[in-house]
């Protein structure tokens, strides 16, 4: 099970610098391991905010590191925050031809159709999240 504060912080945190979505986008196993390594407990390291989050686990960690937005949205990440952060990483991967699309849904923006299809594939399976943690 993820430690879904740990989780969320990651994507919040990363989706709100473009920065360091692109050093996701580029080095996914380093990011991470940076992440949780040295940025939360800065993060976490203040009057304001207290946390008895130290490191999420490897299969959370490896979770992140390859993208496997199905694990995490199943496991209870926040379902906005993962799509935002999911966003542009989908579309990375579709441009450079890492990731590839199903069926996409005519009823989206065009720029959506494909991120959202392969999103979608992923995340159906699991259904609603389950927020009773």
């Amino acid at each position: 099970m993820i430690d879904h504060y740990a989780v969320n912080k990651f994507l919040y945190d990363t989706d709100r610098n473009e920065h360091l979505v692109r050093r996701y986008i580029d080095d996914p196993d380093a990011y991470v391991d940076w992440y949780f390594d040295e940025r939360l407990s800065r993060l976490l390291d203040n009057e304001s905010e207290q946390s008895a989050v130290e490191s999420p686990d490897e299969a959370t960690r490896t979770a992140l590191k390859t993208y496997d937005c199905a694990m995490l949205y199943r496991d209870g990440a926040h379902p906005f925050i993962l799509w935002t952060l999911m966003l542009p990483i989908i579309e990375a991967k579709l441009a450079s031809g890492e990731f590839v699309v199903g069926e996409q849904p005519e009823n989206a923006r065009a720029e959506n159709r494909k991120p959202m299809a392969y999103y979608r594939e992923r995340i159906l399976p699991h259904g609603r999240p389950d927020f009773r943690y």
